[in-house]
């Protein structure tokens, strides 16, 4: 069976469990798994960016966010930002000023410098995957697997399945999980293997 799309996903799930009584179900497993993949990973495929613009020394987070990444003003001479604790950055600058700011910190849903200046940052952070539901996203294309296993366990967990049952697609699951972790630090810390020069 073919798992290119959520309908597949949903028919796949129902076979590996040789049962079809529980197709209601089976969505909100999957929903489950999203979002254990939301705070499990942080790859490279969910970077993105936004300009974000301040007012008051505070902007929105954008939706999705899990996390940044990079800040940089995006003035006539790029600024990177440093990201400092909340109580540091109110004692760095107990009062606003009005300047290019060059620190900032995450309070809440907001991204807050002690500027006034209203100059773009460019953010780059974390996204939230797109639902499977409402459109096919990165991780579903890329690696099915990860949906199929991660919606199995919350099924078998769903219907009180054996123990044995629970821990093979629990296992399953977190060695695909770490197997995209791990290729992503490969690539970011250049541990992949790199050949110059002629070769066969």
């Amino acid at each position: 069976m073919a798992l290119s799309t959520y309908a597949d996903l949903q028919s796949a799930v129902g076979s590996w469990l040789a049962r079809d009584d529980l197709s209601a179900n089976i969505p909100d497993a999957i929903t489950l798994f999203e979002a254990h993949a939301a705070r499990k990973l942080k790859v490279r495929p969910m970077e993105t960016s936004t300009t974000l613009t301040p007012s008051s020394g505070s902007a929105d987070l954008p939706s999705g966010y899990l996390g940044f990444i990079r800040a940089t003003v995006t003035s006539d001479t790029r600024v990177g930002m440093e990201y400092v604790r909340p109580s540091y950055l109110q004692a760095l600058y107990p009062t606003t000023i009005s300047d290019t700011p060059r620190f900032f910190t995450i309070e809440g849903s907001a991204l807050k410098t002690r500027s006034s200046d209203a100059t773009g940052i460019e953010f780059l952070y974390y996204a939230k995957n797109t639902v499977v539901s409402s459109a096919l996203n990165w991780l579903f294309t890329n690696h099915p697997d990860a949906y199929l296993f991660g919606t199995l366990y919350e099924m078998q967990a769903f219907t009180d399945a054996p123990l044995e049952n629970i821990i093979l697609w629990k296992g399953r699951r977190d060695e695909v999980m770490e197997e995209i972790r791990l290729s992503n630090f490969r690539e970011g810390s250049g541990l992949a293997i790199r050949t110059m020069g002629a070769h066969p």
